[in-house]
């Protein structure tokens, strides 16, 4: 019974290692994407334009060859910059011929496009600043308490002068990221520009997320600004309580010095109720919830 089972799979692998000979002895046709480079690009100029970032070919071949040329390794298009022509056409068959990647059994049937354009120009550099494009999603209760900070804040660029002429600043991927409940902290990439390379492809952002809670501030003084000389601005009371919203560990670190409560002469003046509410000046990335009292009686006096 066992000599019967061997032999039964044996038989079995022979048939599939036979059918697929036969198989792939056979003629088959495929279309394949093959990226485009251009190479030895003379010291001091740059790539500024490329008609094809890539080709597409129709090739007939054996299966065998075709399996080979398919997943054998990654491959591409490449040619050398001509020095003595900042502008200049090759013609892509030409090349795919002479390349060594490509056997010369394989047949090619139709190639797209057949010529490629590119234009060379004097290379510039330029400092220029970093934008985040980065969304940050917190937990329920818990919020940012910082701005987003990118490390660096700039990074160098360079490539075709007329290009980085027209570049004040580069944005990094746009990225979100959800149910944050502590500090950030990651590598973003730099987003690419067509013939724009980088001194640095990645920064780092990053950014302080905490619970959010209530604090109040206790005896605020309110203080009088643009009081005209000899007159006098009193208010009652002259203090107030003020109710902020914020981060955990950033309200801890607040005191009453933290706050600014004014009130402008000029809000007496025009008002006809007896009766103003002070401007709260507060930290950032902090809210105000409420101030107590929030209107004040006052007086003007005369002297």
């Amino acid at each position: 019974m066992k000599t019967k089972l061997i032999s039964t799979i044996l038989i079995a692998v022979f048939s599939i290692l036979l059918w697929t000979f036969i198989s792939f002895s056979n003629e088959y046709s495929t279309s394949l994407k093959v990226p485009v480079a251009v190479e030895d690009i003379p010291e001091g100029f740059a790539l500024k334009e490329l008609s094809a970032k890539q080709i597409t070919i129709n090739v007939k071949g054996q299966g065998w060859q075709l399996a080979n040329l398919v997943f054998g390794f990654d491959y591409e298009f490449s040619f050398r910059a001509d020095k003595s022509e900042l502008k200049k056409t090759v013609t892509v068959r030409t090349g795919l011929e002479q390349s060594s990647w490509f056997p010369g059994s394989i047949q090619l049937i139709v190639i797209e496009p057949e010529r490629i354009s590119y234009e060379l120009e004097r290379i510039s550099y330029k400092k220029v600043k970093i934008i985040d494009s980065v969304k940050i999603n917190t937990k329920p209760g818990f919020g940012l308490v910082s701005p987003i900070r990118l490390m660096p804040d700039s990074v160098e660029i360079s490539g075709p002068r007329s290009v980085i002429s027209t570049i004040n600043f580069v944005k990094t991927d746009e990225i979100v990221v959800e149910d944050v409940d502590k500090k950030v902290s990651l590598d973003v990439s730099l987003k690419s520009l067509d013939y724009v390379r980088y001194q640095i492809n990645t920064a780092k952002i990053e950014a302080d997320v905490q619970r959010i809670v209530d604090k109040v501030f206790e005896g605020i003084p309110v203080r009088t600004v643009n009081v005209p000389y000899l007159r006098d601005l009193t208010l009652f009371p002259n203090k107030v309580d003020v109710i902020l919203r914020g981060g955990i560990n950033m309200l801890g670190k607040l005191d009453n010095e933290s706050i600014n409560a004014v009130i402008d002469f000029k809000q007496a003046l025009e008002d006809s109720l007896g009766r103003i509410e002070p401007n709260i000046e507060i930290p950032s990335f902090t809210i105000l919830i409420d101030i107590k009292p929030r209107n004040l009686e006052y007086i003007i006096k005369q002297y």
